[in-house]
């Protein structure tokens, strides 16, 4: 666990990210365990999921998933081949490209319906519909010196039969192992203990996490004179559509 010694601000890193009650952090030399409640799981498009759920069991939901796929990819190769051969107007390959995008979008659609039916699909007694998000759900961040992993732990339970259903995953939230900033960048920083500046040095590299539109990058610092290790966190925007220009 954290010890005041080893790790002078954490509760007020702690703090300032309002882990207050079920939140917390423990420390094993370079090993850091961060563990925190989260929201209860939201779908999209519920209204929707609600129809075709009632209206078609999961293998058919996979079957329509993959069809709309196949359609997009088939629209897609018949529109570019015919504008290639310049026998149709631009109406012609606008319009092929516009019913392509419709064909993905749907297939999306169906795949947060298809996630909806299996979080809430009970195997016990084979209803659907019937799991309720129950408890505390809790993320999990492991952070060493070469790996940073993020797992979160959901609790379902049956309004039929009662039966509750445990689950860990990653839930799709991209985690990585950034880049350490450069050492010129670094001597402007004051140690928060000694308060000498540029004795701090970052030793390990940060961990970075996108959840949603926002990616979190959180680095260690250490004074290499005192011995204060620090914690911060920046939290930027992702502009999706510049970044998918610029790559």
């Amino acid at each position: 666990m954290y010890h005041q010694s080893e790790f002078g601000n954490l509760e007020t890193y702690l703090l300032e990210k309002k882990y207050i009650k079920n939140n917390s952090c423990e420390q094993t030399l370079d090993v850091h365990i961060f563990t925190g409640t989260v929201e209860f799981k939201r779908h999209r498009f519920k209204s929707v999921s609600l129809f075709l759920i009632n209206a078609f069991d999961e293998k058919t939901l996979e079957i329509m998933s993959k069809i709309f796929v196949l359609l997009c990819i088939t629209i897609a190769l018949g529109t570019t081949i015919n504008f290639l051969d310049n026998e149709t107007s631009e109406w012609f390959y606008i319009l092929g490209i516009m019913a392509s995008l419709v064909s993905i979008i749907i297939s999306l659609c169906i795949q947060n319906v298809l996630e909806y039916y299996q979080d809430t699909f009970c195997r016990e007694c084979g209803n659907k519909l019937a799991y309720e998000e129950i408890g505390e759900p809790i993320m999990k961040e492991t952070s060493n010196l070469g790996d940073y992993t993020l797992t979160v732990t959901r609790h379902w339970k049956c309004r039929y039969c009662g039966n509750v259903d445990t689950r860990e995953g990653p839930e799709n939230i991209f985690t990585e192992k950034g880049k350490m900033l450069p050492v010129i960048h670094l001597k402007n920083i004051e140690c928060k203990k000694c308060s000498l500046p540029g004795a701090v040095v970052e030793f390990k590299k940060p961990d970075v996490k996108e959840i949603g539109n926002k990616r979190i990058t959180r680095r260690y610092y250490k004074c290499t004179l005192c011995g204060h290790e620090d914690i911060s966190e920046d939290e930027e925007t992702i502009n999706r559509s510049a970044y998918a220009c610029g790559s």
